[in-house]
């Protein structure tokens, strides 16, 4: 049974077991959506194939032992969000662009509740 260095399986010597490049096609624009998602959760696209691939055949989770990582990223990005959204809102409100803000946070609004209702993946 191999262990587990770093997320990637290791033989009963302790070495990381060898990865062998593969080709696989895609769609130019299927391609920009997996590199997004993949920069999105903070991995190459490359890594986001090949554990999806993985996770599809039902031999281990998609993106094992990173969710801790994720949920640091996630928090992180969430802080610097909040401080970016809170310096503008000043900005605006400081210019007299009320009315825009409020648009702004009804657009964002209505599309947090586009998000709330779709199936989670």
């Amino acid at each position: 049974m191999s262990q587990k260095l770093a997320g990637r399986p290791v033989d009963s010597d302790g070495n990381r077991e060898k990865q062998t490049p593969r080709t696989i096609r895609f769609h130019d624009r299927d391609w920009a959506r997996i590199e997004t998602h993949a920069v999105m959760q903070g991995i190459t696209a490359a890594e986001l194939v090949r554990t999806a691939a993985i996770a599809a055949v039902g031999d281990r989770p998609a993106l094992a032992d990173s969710d801790g990582h994720l949920i640091a990223q996630v928090e992180q990005i969430f802080r610097y969000v909040h401080v970016l959204a809170t310096a503008k809102r000043n900005e605006m409100l400081k210019n007299g662009r009320d009315e825009e803000l409020e648009a702004l946070i009804r657009s964002a609004q209505a599309l947090q509740g586009e998000l709330k209702k779709r199936r989670p993946d």
